[in-house]
């Protein structure tokens, strides 16, 4: 049995992404299509051997960081990208927001940190999983979100999109990278910043395997490559250079005077740029709007701060039981976290029983899919609108890795420790989580409690997407043809001008900004979409 001094060493690893202070310059309805639904057949995609998201436009302004939060500002780069690329015009996003949410709560739980210091590469994916974020500015202009406040003090009810699948690029193939880039616009990694590994004129970084320096952690976007960009541009104080061309198209978080207008490049041979000494690198697959008629039910909102792999079996049964909304009455996705690749899963939903714990009865179980882990990472499961047969019950998920190999692991929001201290508090509960095995149902915390001697515990990541009955096929599609038109402006005015009446989904649809009427307001938001604003 794996034991928890064995995390301690896995989280001192994480520890090491401290995030470094700016170096002085140098010379409508949308559900995206999550590209992870179509596995890792990366010669299947033909790649360009030049790809830029900055080129094509799908980047915003450079930022300047104050503070040790890059993690922070690439967060919000690789989402404002990822949108772009889709057609969604992000908006000016709050770095205050994802700043004080990854605060230390009221409670003293949560991560452990003040506004502006470091943090760690998990901390952004729980925030964009759980809807709370990204914010955009302009949504916020209600409230003061300052330096020093707690995190329960960023409200959660304000995100316009939400992140429903990230697949982690950690020790990835530059082909895996690129296809992600190619495919999401950007991807977030971290890497081991020297000044001695920079070019003079700050346009390139690259650090040779032999380099045994000095570095700081720092998290950056890629939104691009270049095959042909030559080795001979690597050249810096530390005598060596790639055995190879080609490189990255990074953003930084520098300012646009810094490095080449806030950008530089780095040598696909560097030494740190996705691997395991900071993790994860991701990139976004999956989004959609988030608006009045479906509602994300979780138990936990920090996403996976480690994998629950202790228990060495190949089969294994993870569950959440969740409070469900009545108002909500149907599964329409299960979202869940894990790096058991190629192994297979089922979806279940459990009953209670009477004294309200998951039913171990499996006969009583109700399938609600199946089918194949093609990636590492946050998972997204399309339901067939299951209709919840009570106010409360258990999203389950069977893991088999039989046939690929490993054990069957889940993601966990379990604690963290970096040189003894503790920096990330979770806030898991009796009765949140459970394990089913040989046909027992056991509380995840009773489990830790007996294994480890551990009452912190942690909450398996395993959230459902609940909707109501009535909703919006696609919202702006007043004439119910499938797609947003000029013809389906037309059909709005139509309807305020009385010349038709709207009913049933078309009349959903047409309710743009979704307050229960239509208006002249919801004409004009569908003409912006339209317009590209």
């Amino acid at each position: 049995m794996k034991r928890k001094a064995i995390i301690k060493t896995a989280v001192a690893l994480l520890a090491a992404a401290m995030l470094l202070l700016p170096a002085t310059a140098a010379a409508a309805e949308i559900d995206f299509t999550p590209v992870a639904a179509e596995g890792d057949n990366t010669e299947a995609v033909e790649l360009p051997s030049y790809y830029s998201s900055l080129d094509l436009g799908y980047t915003t302004s450079v930022k300047r960081q104050k503070y040790q939060d890059c993690w922070a500002y690439a967060t919000l780069a690789t989402f404002e990208t990822y949108m772009l690329k889709n057609g969604i015009i992000p908006g000016e996003l709050s770095i205050n927001h994802i700043n004080v949410w990854g605060s230390t709560r009221t409670n003293g739980k949560g991560w452990v940190r003040t506004y502006g210091a470091s943090g760690f590469p998990s901390m952004p994916v729980g925030y964009l999983t759980s809807w709370q974020g990204a914010v955009r500015e302009d949504d916020l202009k209600d409230y003061a979100v300052t330096l020093g406040d707690p995190g329960d003090s960023a409200p959660t009810d304000l995100a316009r999109y939400g992140v429903t699948s990230v697949k982690y690029l950690t020790n990835s193939t530059v082909r895996e990278i690129k296809r992600a880039v190619y495919e999401s616009g950007a991807v977030f990694t971290c890497y081991a910043h020297s000044a001695r590994c920079m070019s003079s004129d700050g346009s390139s970084f690259y650090t040779p395997p032999s380099y045994s320096g000095s570095y700081e952690g720092h998290a950056i976007s890629i939104v691009g490559w270049n095959d042909d960009y030559p080795r001979e541009s690597f050249a810096n104080s530390t005598g060596k250079l790639p055995a190879n061309n080609g490189a990255w198209l990074v953003k930084n978080s520098w300012g646009e005077t810094s490095n080449i207008n806030g950008y530089f490049w780095m040598s696909y041979e560097d030494k740190w740029a996705f691997g395991s000494k900071f993790v994860p690198s991701y990139a976004i697959t999956g989004a959609e709007q988030i608006n009045p008629y479906k509602k994300l039910i979780q138990n936990e909102i920090y996403g996976a701060t480690y994998e629950f792999g202790y228990i060495e079996e190949q089969n294994l049964t993870y569950l959440n039981r969740l409070t469900f909304d009545s108002d909500y009455p149907l599964i329409d996705k299960v979202e869940f976290e894990s790096t058991a690749k190629g192994a297979a899963y089922s979806l279940y939903f459990v009953p209670d029983t009477a004294d309200g714990t998951p039913d171990a009865d499996k006969a009583l179980w109700v399938p609600l899919g199946s089918g194949e882990i093609s990636y590492k990472g946050y998972q997204c499961i399309d339901i067939d609108d299951f209709v919840i047969p009570a106010d409360s019950g258990s999203i389950a998920v069977e893991i088999d890795s039989t046939q690929s190999g490993g054990y069957a692991t889940i993601g966990v929001g379990e604690w963290l420790t970096s040189g003894g201290n503790l920096v990330f508090i979770n806030e898991t509960e009796r009765g949140d989580s459970y394990i089913f095995q040989n046909g027992a149902m056991t509380d995840v915390m009773d489990w830790y409690h007996e294994e480890n001697t551990d009452d912190i515990g942690g909450t398996f990541v395993i959230k459902a997407i609940t909707v109501k009955e009535n909703r919006p096929s696609l919202l702006g599609d007043a004439d119910m043809d499938g797609s947003l038109t000029i013809y389906d402006v037309t059909e709005v005015q139509r309807h305020l001008a009385e010349y038709v009446t709207l009913e049933g989904t078309a009349l959903l649809n047409a309710d743009m900004n979704c307050d229960g009427i239509v208006t002249i307001d919801d004409a004009t938001a569908l003409q912006r979409i339209l317009a590209g604003y």
